[in-house]
């Protein structure tokens, strides 16, 4: 898709959890991307504008754009917290090729925290189009790491994908899980991936999330003996800004 600018105008600021935060803004109805793409975003500051970029969390049938991110205390996201409401900001794009394969019979998607954003515009938009384009028995499987339970981003509406795109799963693992936690704890592994997939070479995979994740996922990848054309990879660079 060609590239292009709107202004957009805060409406919502959604708490996703106690250090993630959604922002939408509005968009042009003639502006147009694809799920798991990619934009920039320019707001004001004291010190001057500041540019940053974000996965769409929207799909391209919701009216509005939004992201999704951990508040770090930079400058940025100060910046980005303290606009008040019907505040402007100045957005380019689409970017980005981490797009759906509708002809893969089995994708399983990785990642953790902020990185369910991509996935999350995916899903919602195989929802909205009814998974319009999919092969015939298709499976999916997503494998989303949080630190906590509470920090499980958008888990009511993954619950809701769960239980209305068919051949979606959703496997949680929690670093630190609560007491009484009965799925999987630790890290996203290769056992894991192994005891959910079954054969894990027969998989398409995407890899999302920041630096950290997708060194840990790439190792697994190495460890499942994946071939590069089986993954699909998009890193959060200034993820930490």
């Amino acid at each position: 898709m060609t590239l292009m600018t709107f202004t957009g105008v805060l409406l919502e600021k959604i708490p996703r959890s106690p250090d993630t935060t959604s922002y939408r803004f509005s968009r042009p109805p003639e502006y147009q991307f694809e799920p798991g793409q990619f934009f920039s975003i320019t707001i004001p500051s004291p010190a001057g504008p500041l540019q940053h970029y974000f996965s769409y969390a929207t799909s391209p049938a919701e009216e509005h754009v939004e992201l999704t991110t951990r508040l770090t205390g930079s400058d940025f996201k100060n910046a980005l917290d303290s606009l008040p409401l019907g505040a402007e900001a100045s957005f380019e794009g689409p970017r980005g090729r981490f797009l759906f394969r509708y002809q893969a019979p089995k994708i399983a998607f990785l990642t953790g925290g902020v990185g369910i954003t991509p996935v999350r515009s995916i899903l919602r938009h195989l929802v909205d189009t009814d998974g319009a384009g999919r092969i015939e028995k298709q499976e999916l499987v997503l494998f989303y790491g949080s630190m906590t339970e509470e920090g499980i981003l958008y888990r009511e509406e993954l619950d809701e994908f769960a239980n209305t795109i068919p051949g979606l799963r959703v496997v949680h693992v929690i670093t630190n899980p609560p007491e009484g936690w009965e799925g999987y704890s630790g890290f996203i592994t290769t056992d894991i991936a192994r005891a959910e997939l079954g054969d894990p070479t027969g998989w398409t995979y995407y890899i999302v999330g920041p630096p950290p994740m997708i060194t840990a996922m790439k190792k697994v990848m190495a460890e499942l003996e994946i071939p590069e054309e089986q993954i699909v990879i998009e890193g959060f660079a200034g993820y930490t800004s």
